[in-house]
């Protein structure tokens, strides 16, 4: 998701609100394969997706989420964290605590099949893995301790930790914004939250304390600017920058009761972090200036989410919670005066499609709009819209048929740009 990152610019300071929104227009309920506990989830484009929680549960989508199936699971542990690299190659970690064991998954087939490989070395207990390609990856955990794998999982090898007061707190999340910067983030409730860096590839990490409490979840934004959230039950959320490749970091708490557990982006001004059992979400709708306060619908406990672009975001959560961003949600906050500043065409969805997609585009100020479809020799296969629209978040709904499958291009022509995007048919 580097594509969205490398827009952002240096983070300011934050300021808290107290803005009353309902969660229900955001977030709709989907079905749900299991009742047990969703934990974690990841993404690897619009249609592939996974979340993992209690007695082992792992479900996944292959069609944007229209359906979730129940995988076949080699554990009946809870699955603590789950990391895909691209659409076939993923990993998962859990615990066998009957025999203090670190349960590594792995699949290399969408999850269709499974392996479980148990880490040699039991006074070691990790919870975090994270890959960088099909063969450099790292293991973290309750120590402290990083590992690095440069063969694919076969060997682990321990990373260069600086031997300081934070080098021994639990680490709970690691991220790369390259192959040569990375983040981790830990600590331990009623003592620190503890944020370690590398530069040189994980060869070698910083760890430093940053805040009272732990820190669940990193995000790097860029080069040089990450944020993170955290939280415990006694302050609540809190949210940590850097602007700097992490050599200072401000924090700031949320004052909402709950702790943050992950932070994703739908754009690069609108974040969401949900926070857990208080049943509640922390939102920012300006860059992470101001945070408002959302309940989750239903009353459920959201564990993680995640945006795959600006129009497909995912929840889960208690009982097999699963919610889908509301695509109307982006015309909510429209009609509340936060009109588009310029004109945007956003990618269809789904895509590849059959037999029909959807079209979302921004206009900043009223216009006379045209919607051209192209084949891939340019030439004009039909006009899906021409006419005078007003400013704002409009969806055009279009269905194929008689298109030959291939690759197609559709422009949004107006009064001051023109934009054009790919599309993929598929019969």
């Amino acid at each position: 998701m580097k594509y969205i990152f490398t827009l952002f610019v240096a983070l300011i300071s934050i300021e808290l609100t107290n803005d009353s929104l309902n969660a229900q227009q955001y977030w709709l309920r989907q079905p749900s394969p299991t009742t047990r506990w969703l934990y974690r989830c990841t993404f690897t484009d619009t249609l592939n997706g996974w979340a993992v929680g209690d007695s082992g549960t792992v479900i996944h989508t292959s069609d944007g989420g229209q359906n979730w199936v129940l995988q076949t699971s080699p554990v009946n542990y809870f699955i603590e964290y789950i990391f895909f690299l691209n659409q076939r190659l993923g990993w998962g970690i859990c615990h066998n605590y009957n025999f203090n064991n670190t349960v590594i998954l792995k699949t290399t087939n969408s999850g269709n099949n499974w392996t479980s490989t148990y880490y040699v070395d039991t006074s070691q207990l990790f919870n975090v893995i994270y890959f960088i390609d099909s063969l450099t990856g790292f293991l973290s955990g309750y120590s402290g301790v990083i590992l690095k794998s440069t063969n694919a999982g076969a060997n682990w090898n321990p990373c260069i930790v600086d031997t300081n007061f934070f080098a021994q707190f639990p680490i709970k999340n690691l991220a790369f914004y390259d192959s040569q910067i990375g983040y981790g983030c830990g600590g331990v409730m009623d003592f620190a939250g503890v944020m370690w860096n590398t530069s040189n590839g994980g060869a070698s990490w910083n760890p430093q304390g940053v805040a009272p409490e732990p820190i669940n979840f990193i995000l790097p934004l860029s080069a040089s600017n990450a944020v993170a959230a955290g939280g415990d039950f006694e302050f609540g959320a809190s949210f940590v920058k850097t602007t700097n490749s992490g050599l200072n970091w401000d924090y700031r708490p949320l004052n909402f009761f709950g702790v943050g557990q992950r932070i994703t982006l739908r754009t690069v001004s609108e974040a969401w972090i949900p926070l857990g059992f208080s049943q509640r979400w922390a939102v920012s709708f300006d860059t992470m200036r101001t945070w408002s306060e959302i309940m989750a619908p239903d009353t459920a406990s959201i564990y993680d989410a995640m945006f795959v672009d600006s129009l497909h975001g995912w929840a889960f959560g208690s009982s097999g919670a699963i919610y889908k961003f509301n695509i109307s949600a982006i015309g909510i906050r429209s009609s509340q005066n936060n009109l588009p500043t310029e004109n945007e065409l956003l990618q269809n969805y789904p895509n590849p499609f059959n037999p029909s997609t959807r079209i979302i585009y921004k206009l900043a100020r009223p216009s006379r709009v045209k919607i051209i479809l192209f084949d891939m020799l340019g030439r004009e296969v039909k006009i899906l819209y021409e006419g005078f629209q007003n400013s704002g978040v409009h969806s055009l709904r279009f269905d194929a048929p008689g298109l030959s499958s291939g690759v197609y291009f559709y422009r949004l022509e107006t009064n001051t740009s023109t934009q054009t995007k790919k599309m993929v048919f598929v019969k």
